[in-house]
């Protein structure tokens, strides 16, 4: 490992490439002259208003290829990720060997949760350019949160041991770690990046603060794996200070809480994480355990509300399967009641 504690970001979602390339002799004198206003706009880093000027481009000349799939492509940074898709598939086919387009398609795809029509895009973009990280990240990612870990961690591995300090590939590898109870390993791949007391130097300081937040709940996490609650308490802390709403971290600190019997206290997080995120899967799981025993109706609520989100995600297979359970036991109790009174 390096001495320098300061880790340098890098993004999934680097700047956008290959505009100038992508003109077609179809393109108008008026509408070329858009297209490369936005062109610009979109390499300084400025993407609403690039895609104002292919917008405009695409007035003078509706069905301009090449202003749809740059539009396609900055619509994707703004997320609005429907719109990108709907460009983006649709010009398609004249790009067939596009391995930028087919990325944006990718992380379009992403964006509106649709993980395997993602991986195919990325994989497609991947057979172009195999050596491309943008995508080796990105299709890792969605590995990692569809629950399949392996593939994940093959797919980085090779490129996580020749840059153990790229932020991006350590919060996937130390993600994978957690995932797969390798809690020691994971704090000792985060180990430059505790020790530089979690300062990050980025010229996007905005994304580098949210892949801070998400390093940082990974480390609570592998400590609370070890049994330190303490040690992922402050971790957690630090997280809550500048996001007090943010569902994860309270739900994982409040894990910490219930280990050490502080069942009100845990109650209280897993409330604001539900009021925060209504459709959080684990503090709807946790508040149905935390009701079952004293409140049998909000139990019932929120384990209801779990096994509608989680039924078909792997990652809360055992946990579905233990509140189906539960809950038929409180409706079976619950009728029983009723049947006495009557």
């Amino acid at each position: 490992m390096k001495k320098c504690n300061l880790l340098k970001i890098i993004s999934i979602s680097c700047a956008i490439g290959l505009f100038s390339s992508c003109m077609t002799s179809s393109n108008s004198s008026d509408s070329i002259k858009y297209i490369s206003l936005g062109n610009k706009y979109a390499e300084k880093g400025d993407f609403s208003r690039s895609a104002e000027q292919y917008r405009i481009a695409l007035k003078i000349e509706p069905n301009s290829a090449t202003a749809k799939r740059n539009l396609g492509l900055v619509l994707v940074k703004i997320n609005k990720f429907k719109e990108a898709l709907s460009l983006l598939n649709e010009v398609a086919p004249n790009y067939p060997k596009d391995a930028e387009l087919l990325y944006f398609l990718g992380e379009a795809y992403r964006g509106v949760g649709f993980e395997k029509e993602s991986i195919k895009a990325y994989q497609n973009a991947l057979n172009i350019n195999p050596n491309d990280l943008r995508v080796i990240k990105s299709i890792s990612w969605v590995y990692l949160k569809t629950g399949k870990y392996d593939a994940a961690e093959k797919m980085i591995k090779k490129n996580y041991e020749k840059n153990p300090l790229d932020l991006q590939l350590m919060l996937i590898m130390t993600s994978i770690d957690v995932k797969k109870e390798r809690y020691t390993k994971a704090i000792k791949e985060m180990e430059e990046f505790e020790k530089s007391e979690f300062k990050i130097i980025s010229k996007d300081q905005t994304t580098a603060e949210t892949e801070k937040i998400l390093l940082l709940n990974v480390l609570g996490n592998a400590y609370a794996g070890i049994n330190d609650c303490i040690k992922a308490q402050k971790i957690f802390d630090i997280v809550l200070k500048s996001r007090p709403f943010l569902a994860p971290t309270l739900t994982d600190s409040a894990k910490c809480d219930l280990k050490a019997n502080n069942t009100i206290q845990a109650k209280g997080k897993l409330e604001k994480a539900y009021s925060s995120e209504p459709d959080y899967p684990e503090a709807l799981y946790l508040l149905g355990k935390i009701y079952t025993s004293n409140n049998p109706k909000k139990a019932a609520f929120y384990y209801k509300k779990f096994i509608e989100i989680s039924s078909d995600d792997k990652n809360y297979e055992n946990e579905s399967k233990e509140a189906q359970n539960t809950l038929a036991q409180l409706e079976a109790k619950n009728l029983d009641s009723t049947k006495k009174s009557d």
